[in-house]
């Protein structure tokens, strides 16, 4: 099955990065022009696809454009799952695929809302819900409330089919009366009635709502969801100094006493951080007491700490309050229990700046050191790592610094024993001015990956090249890693979190590309990258093709998993396909995936100066 998902989401990829330039025109120009045009109910479906084993979820809206061949099938149960039959041969022009916002949005009444709403597949019990969260770009659409729009009727790791609520529809958008290929979740009521139905009101458009960056206005309100327990008092941790990763506090009467309180989750994981930037949009990563964990909020009034500690767990997020006082040691004489900490900047001089820190560092947010608007891109206890930071924000013309100031100690206890599927937390460190290169073999253990002619399965591809790699990368004297160095099954999460332990340098997935058995003629190499890997993945892709005769299908950008939510350069090399005859037969002879193996290292050594 993940093998499937997987297929069906590098199908996804490619289509994104073609439409990704189409919407570089100006939305806000051609906003009065779109229109829709409804589609028949039973030629489209919304399905909540499954990431990383059914750990969360995403929206995948599939289209019968022509009857040619039947683009999906339903398998009635609790839930309805969905059977993406697109997989099975050459879709174009039979089907339609939308993935991510360059593919769908939110309508409602005449108004196209794709600028002010995202959508989202959250489970809530037994169900998966489709929502619109407000908030689609900075600044914008804060002061609305969540409309759902759909829900299953169950939960399964399977593509989940999604029945839209009453006064919900799909239809195609159009662009002066033209149809185009963009697919609406559409709600003919005025904005006004659905806002209303859902507890909100809408603002006037004459005086917007400003609520605070760091904590949604609580008259905003959420999806009804079941209620859930909250302490009336949240807990308090520790008591002393507050670490200040974000701007000081502006004094209030409430704050008298010099107390602040710091609103934490107890979690590192990319996928908790996500969760908890939907109801706190500028949280983000930092250091107590040696541990990794999410800051929420940081407040001067106790009440407004309670009520984010409270919007968090009703969300089910373990929320915790660490109350200390602002006075700051005098850096010549730190006090007991203070340690130095590097707070890497940006100045916020253009509009766009944020934006292109958080392309490197997915926990930026803007703050203000000395009255100067900057982005904050990290904060660290170890002054090599923000230097690592500064040096990527550099190689993508950032003009970051590095700022010390005393971080204080709390204590925050941490969660327990990790999951089996979690890569061992002792992780070789690198000596000092060694690189560290993790390299990430795709799949393993029960899920085999794509399985192609004569039963080449993609996991045994994978660890032979890794470790080939491996064994290269340390002859050359570099500290390399593996995510998994033998046949076991590891989500994707872990291996992020693997990366960001290790403080990699660089991150490089194996896997191997794959389509319908019937297109033996689909070969080649690709590489894909997200946002700072492009250059690394060009270097391999060069690297490989001067070294072996595969076909060169290109570096792509994509949206996967490991490249988003990396910290540092990413790729992910699909060194052939197990359903291409020509690749497939290359798979089968040792020396020529030892070519590939020695390919990609050449790139990694190249991109690294390593001679």
């Amino acid at each position: 099955m993940k093998s499937v998902i997987r297929r069906l989401t590098t199908l996804t990829a490619l289509t994104a990065t073609a439409l990704g330039a189409s919407v570089l025109a100006s939305t806000s120009a051609m906003a009065q022009n779109y229109g829709q045009q409804p589609i028949a109910a039973d030629r489209v479906v919304a399905i909540a696809e499954p990431v990383s084993n059914g750990r969360f979820y995403r929206l995948l809206i599939l289209e019968q454009l022509s009857n040619q061949r039947a683009c999906f099938s339903e398998r009635a149960g609790t839930p309805t799952v969905i059977e993406p039959l697109l997989l099975n041969f050459d879709f174009s022009g039979i089907c339609g695929r939308s993935s991510d916002s360059n593919g769908y949005s939110v309508r409602v009444g005449n108004e196209d809302l794709s600028r002010r709403y995202r959508l989202q597949i959250t489970r809530r019990d037994d169900n998966l819900v489709l929502i619109a969260l407000p908030g689609a770009l900075p600044g914008r659409g804060s002061d609305l409330p969540v409309l759902e729009i759909g829900r299953s009727n169950g939960v399964a790791n399977d593509f989940v089919k999604i029945t839209l609520d009453p006064g919900w529809q799909m239809s195609r958008r159009t662009l002066n009366g033209s149809a185009q290929s963009h697919v609406y979740l559409s709600n003919d009521q005025s904005l006004e009635t659905v806002i209303a139905q859902a507890g909100g009101t809408r603002p006037s458009p004459s005086s917007p709502a400003s609520p605070s960056p760091a904590l949604p206005s609580p008259a905003t309100p959420a999806v009804p969801r079941p209620a859930t327990p909250t302490p009336a008092t949240p807990p308090i941790i520790g008591s002393g100094s507050l670490p200040a990763p974000g701007a000081t506090p502006t004094p209030s009467s409430g704050s008298a006493d010099g107390l602040s309180y710091q609103v934490i989750v107890p979690s590192s994981s990319t996928i908790m951080r996500t969760r908890v930037r939907q109801v706190a949009s500028d949280a983000f990563l930092t250091d107590v007491n040696g541990n990794r964990v999410i800051q929420a909020g940081l407040f001067q009034e106790r009440n407004r700490a309670d009520q984010l500690v409270s919007q968090l767990s009703s969300q089910g997020i373990n929320a915790q309050i660490i109350e200390g006082r602002r006075a700051i040691p005098s850096p010549s004489s730190p006090s007991a229990g203070t340690q130095t900490a590097y707070q890497v900047i940006v100045p916020n001089s253009a509009a766009n700046i944020r934006d292109r820190v958080s392309a490197i560092e997915p926990g930026a947010f803007l703050t203000t050191v000395n009255g100067q608007s900057v982005v904050q891109a990290g904060r660290f206890l170890e002054r090599d790592r923000a230097q690592q930071l500064q040096q990527r924000l550099a190689d993508a013309r950032l003009p970051a610094q590095i700022i010390e100031s005393s971080a204080p100690v709390a204590s925050v206890p941490m969660p327990s024993t990790p999951s089996p599927s979690t890569p061992s937390p002792s992780i070789p460190r690198a000596r000092q001015g060694q690189l560290t290169v993790v390299i990430d073999p795709g799949h393993g253990g029960r899920d085999p990956g794509a399985v192609g002619i004569g039963g080449l399965r993609e996991k045994d591809i994978n660890i032979t090249v890794s470790r080939r790699i491996q064994a290269s990368l340390q002859a050359q004297g570099i500290n390399a890693l593996l995510t998994r160095s033998d046949d076991r099954e590891v989500d994707l999460d872990p291996r992020v979190v693997f990366a960001e332990r290790a403080d990699a340098d660089i991150f490089v997935s194996i896997h191997a590309n794959a389509i319908s058995l019937s297109r033996p003629e689909v070969n080649g190499l690709e590489t894909y990258y997200y946002s700072s890997g492009l250059r690394l993945a060009q270097t391999i892709q060069n690297a490989v093709l001067q070294r072996t005769d595969l076909r060169d299908r290109g570096v792509r950008r994509a949206r996967f998993y490991v490249l988003v939510n990396t910290s540092m350069p990413a790729v992910l090399v699909e060194t052939g396909f197990v359903t291409g005859s020509e690749d497939a037969a290359r798979f089968r002879n040792p020396d020529a995936v030892n070519a590939i193996a020695d390919g990609i290292t050449a790139g990694i050594l190249q991109y690294l100066n390593v001679r």
